[in-house]
């Protein structure tokens, strides 16, 4: 089933009919969401996708299979622990870009139809990055949500959100939440970052992300229109090994997208945060223990961006994303001279 399921959406991806397709596989999705909906019922604490990041591709057929469609749409009140309605949205939005190719910004319009919540995303956001998942979610859904509920943004900052997580809402998420909003969202009222805290670590925190703001944001530079550039195409689907991966980015102190991340790396990046653009090698995520050196994993590609105050996320932005013709060049060519060597033999 799930080679079918497979087959069905790289015919969506390219735009076939896939109605006969679908209707074949429906009886089984149907029993296959049934049971599913069952087991929740029944263990309601524990089957709650609180610690599932496994990608079901059969998910990814929600505009194709009513069983699908049913199935989300009527899952949300099941989900009893917040932190299961924060990974369903990892896993809906993921499995939707990677069978279809569907950006999360679109695929995160479904599930605010059906039932989810912009502070539901907000708190995705930050579990997620303060989590061991091989998931990540865009910062581009979450500057939406901020968007549409500043209430929460703002509450959330503030320290306020404890009611979001079961297990409470640490310093390390707050940090987390005060960075994007002032070097993602761009936040421009700064009473937050100059008020006296009771917690010298926030006042401390705050006094450092108001000395970066007050430095400016990163000076772009003009950049000549050239007609010959690496072909970055080579690192699409390459196979990369963990040791020699892990040790090459060590070696050429390349930054990780996600360093609170304690168990798995998804991204490796280069940075220029004086002149605001970067560079990511993207992949499957590989766990970072050393009874792991000998795996493999598959290489998405490499993401170039331009930002005004650096934030570093496995998701590249898309609202950041750029060409590299749009790039200087010798930031270019070390970008490829630097991925190169984390590949290996594999980049000819």
């Amino acid at each position: 089933m799930y080679l079918k399921s497979e087959e069905i959406c790289e015919a969506v991806r390219q735009g076939k009919d896939v109605t006969e397709d679908a209707a074949k596989i429906e009886p089984w999705l149907k029993h296959y969401y049934k049971e599913r909906r069952k087991t929740m019922r029944e263990n309601a604490n524990y089957f709650d996708f609180a610690n599932d990041d496994l990608l079901h591709v059969w998910d990814a057929l929600y505009d194709v299979s009513a069983s699908v469609k049913k199935h989300w749409d009527t899952i949300y009140p099941l989900i009893e622990k917040p932190e299961g309605k924060y990974q369903a949205v990892l896993r809906f939005v993921n499995v939707r870009e990677k069978f279809l190719g569907i950006p999360h910004t679109e695929s995160i319009r479904i599930l605010k139809k059906i039932g989810w919540t912009a502070a539901d995303i907000m708190a995705a956001y930050l579990r997620n990055r303060h989590d061991t998942s091989t998931l990540a979610l865009s910062p581009d859904v979450v500057a939406e949500a901020v968007r549409e509920d500043m209430d929460t943004a703002t509450l959330l900052m503030e320290k306020k959100g404890y009611d979001l997580f079961t297990n409470g809402y640490d310093i390390y998420k707050n940090f987390e939440w005060i960075d994007f909003m002032y070097f993602f969202m761009e936040y421009q009222d700064r009473t937050f970052l100059t008020a006296q805290h009771k917690s010298k670590r926030l006042c401390k925190h705050c006094a450092e992300v108001l000395e970066k703001l007050e430095r400016g944001a990163a000076k772009h530079e003009d950049v000549q229109v050239r007609t010959y550039l690496p072909d970055f195409s080579v690192f699409e689907g390459i196979t990369l090994n963990q040791q020699h991966l892990m040790r090459s980015a060590a070696g050429q102190r390349l930054r990780k997208g996600n360093d609170n991340n304690g168990y798995y790396v998804l991204s490796y990046h280069l940075a220029d945060e004086v002149h605001g653009y970067g560079a990511a090698l993207r992949f499957n995520a590989f766990n970072k223990a050393p009874e792991y050196y000998n795996q493999e994993r598959t290489a998405w590609g490499v993401y170039f961006y331009r930002f005004h105050y650096l934030m570093l996320f496995d998701h590249v932005p898309e609202s950041w994303r750029c060409s590299p013709a749009e790039l200087p060049e010798d930031f270019v060519n070390k970008a490829f001279c630097s991925f190169s060597k984390l590949a290996g033999q594999n980049v000819e």
